[in-house]
């Protein structure tokens, strides 16, 4: 079974509202697109014996309803262990700089790119089509169309984008580079000269970044800035925020899990059905945003619905507990919603997003019942991150992937918030494909 590749997207996080707001989830349902595009192959060579939506089985599990969660006496037993004894290892938190604002703004330009009849030059989209050919023969990954390139931004071998600058919408470029001598995406390709032809189909610019531009657009993308240094500052802001949640959200995660493992937890049965229900609903659900159904992603891997519902329960189980462990600490510290819990997720919740949340508001978009849940949650999991043993390690490389992200989930973050998830998994389908079709004159 590909566990590796189901969604699941519910089964192993508590805390799904600010996870959603930070933009874990869209950055998850993207991957899962991704991954379906990558895999949509295997629903061609399945069996005849390929489950339909009609299956009474699907049926069965596709209406599937969440119940209410069970109270705490009800779940099963906990024994927590010492929360003093989970040491919990991370790396440094990383400081917002200069350079990533830079590259958050840039991000977000990108939205407003406008066409342009100028010639190109570095930093410009070119959107092209083209045909390469070694020896006048065209070769596998050498051809592509629609494909947008960011002039400047060397994703191509040495040469090709520095002869695309002054070229126009409609031109026709020759283009004539040599790949490497090292290449290790096609070695095939090594050291070999190779001849594209290239079309222009359209050339954008990013617009200037000037006070006006941050006036006209402000509102647009959920600012309140007047200006540029206004706006810079409050980008910062945003991408420390994000930064801050997800080195807390990586310490609570990892003590949670020890807390789990090293806990005494026995699972009742009605808690049990309760975790795969929820499970089973958020996988159908996620598939419903893409337009799939749950018979075509276990037909996609080749799984029989006794697979699915067996993998399921194991994914259920660890959701279980981690529920367990949460509500018996809640029950331990006396931990109960009210107001002021509400008040705090909000505005860790607006922190995130840039925009303005309140408690009626939160409410309104998720329902009272897991509002309160969820600031529980968020209640619970700040007071484990309190108790535990934290300690700092210099990794050098895991600081740069970090900062390499920071800008990933920012962006991920605007999409959630602007629930565009579903063109979100088309783009990202498309652009997949797109960069299938050109990995042979990447660098």
């Amino acid at each position: 079974m590909k566990k590796n590749k189901l969604i699941l997207t519910a089964a192993v996080a508590v805390s799904v509202m600010a996870l959603a707001a930070c933009g874990s989830s869209s950055k998850t349902q993207e991957t899962t697109a991704a991954t379906a595009s990558e895999d949509a192959s295997a629903s061609d060579t399945a069996t005849a014996s390929q489950l339909t939506e009609d299956d009474p089985e699907i049926q069965a599990l596709e209406a599937t309803e969440v119940p209410e969660l069970p109270k705490f006496s009800e779940m099963g037993t906990v024994k927590l262990c010492d929360l003093s004894s989970i040491t919990v290892e991370t790396s440094p938190k990383m400081v917002v700089d200069e350079d990533m604002v830079d590259s958050q703004i840039d991000y977000l330009r990108k939205n407003y790119l406008a066409e342009t009849e100028d010639p190109a030059k570095s930093g410009d989209t070119v959107n092209i089509d083209y045909v390469g050919k070694i020896d006048g023969q065209e070769f596998d990954g050498g051809s592509a169309t629609g494909y947008d390139l960011v002039l400047g931004s060397g994703s191509f071998i040495d040469g090709f984008e520095d002869q695309l600058i002054g070229a126009k919408k409609g031109d026709k470029v020759t283009v004539n580079v040599t790949f490497p001598e090292s290449y290790p995406n096609n070695p095939d390709l090594a050291g070999k000269p190779a001849v594209f032809d290239v079309t222009v189909n359209s050339v954008s610019t990013l617009p200037e970044l000037t006070d006006q531009w941050v006036k006209d657009n402000a509102e647009d993308m959920g600012s309140s800035a007047s200006d540029v240094a206004s706006f810079r500052v409050e980008q910062k802001a945003l991408l420390q925020a994000q930064v801050d949640y997800q080195y807390n959200n990586t310490i609570q995660q990892d003590a949670l899990q020890q807390i789990v493992d090293q806990s005494e937890i026995t699972v009742s049965d009605t808690m049990q059905k309760y975790a795969e229900d929820y499970v089973i609903s958020q996988e159908v659900q996620s598939m419903k945003q893409y337009g799939y159904s749950l018979a075509d992603m276990l037909n996609m891997y080749q799984m029989s619905v006794e697979d699915f519902k067996n993998e399921i329960s194991e994914y259920a189980t660890d959701y279980a507990k981690q529920r367990m462990v949460v509500a018996a600490i809640a029950d331990e510290q006396g931990i109960k919603s009210n107001d002021e819990l509400i008040d705090a997720l909000a505005e860790e919740l607006s922190g995130l997003s840039g925009k303005t949340l309140n408690k009626i508001q939160l409410i309104e978009q998720y329902g009272g019942d897991a509002v309160k849940d969820e600031a529980v949650n968020k209640a619970v999991l700040d007071y484990v991150q309190t108790q535990v043993k934290i300690v700092e390690t210099s990794d050098d490389e895991t600081d740069a992937d970090t900062s390499a992200t920071a800008v990933e989930t920012s962006a991920a973050t605007e999409e959630a918030a602007s629930e565009e998830t579903t063109a979100a998994a088309e783009e990202s389908s498309t652009a997949q494909e797109s960069e299938s079709e050109s990995e042979s004159i990447a660098k």
